[in-house]
């Protein structure tokens, strides 16, 4: 990581970050393969940015998040969210922004895999999916049997699923 050093905030925010591809980890967590871009770490604590694919059928259960505003732009494919019982679908180039406290669920659609950039402000979701998510190398796929770890590890971060796997 890069970053620009500012004198002018007591914080000593960087000024600017820059992420080199070859430093982001990825995460196998509930089906999704989540590449961390950018952490909290890296923002000043005001968001972090992760970069999704997700197989046909993949997605998350229903949930809602205490803390974190969430934002989906979808780069590729077709997903499925239903908002409190409402059903959106969004297609390529597409965006969604769910406010905290929000009950969503997300399914991808055929014929493809679905890639997408998904913002969470505040940030510090990420430490979740780091926590709860399987270290990932490039390519490597994972079972969605084995999302269990993402149901234990959700309460300490603010998220709250409708009902387990258990």
């Amino acid at each position: 990581m890069l970053a620009g050093m500012s004198t002018e905030t007591p914080r000593h925010t960087p000024s600017y970050t820059i992420v080199p591809v070859a430093e982001r980890q990825a995460y196998w967590i509930g089906g999704q393969r989540q590449a961390v871009i950018a952490s909290a770490a890296e923002t000043g604590k005001r968001y972090a940015l992760s970069h999704s694919t997700i197989a046909v059928g993949g997605g998350a259960a229903e949930h809602h998040h205490s803390r974190e505003a969430e934002a989906f732009y979808v780069i590729s494919g077709r997903i499925r969210f239903s908002l409190e019982g409402r059903e959106v679908i969004l297609n390529k180039g597409d965006f969604l922004h769910a406010e905290p406290g929000l009950k969503y669920s997300f399914e991808v659609l055929p014929p493809e895999t679905c890639e997408v950039l998904i913002l969470y402000a505040p940030g510090g979701l990420e430490r979740f999916i780091a926590e709860a998510g399987i270290a990932a190398a490039d390519g490597e796929a994972r079972s969605i049997a084995e999302a269990q770890q993402v149901f234990d590890a959700a309460p300490a971060y603010g998220v709250n699923y409708t009902a387990s796997k258990k």
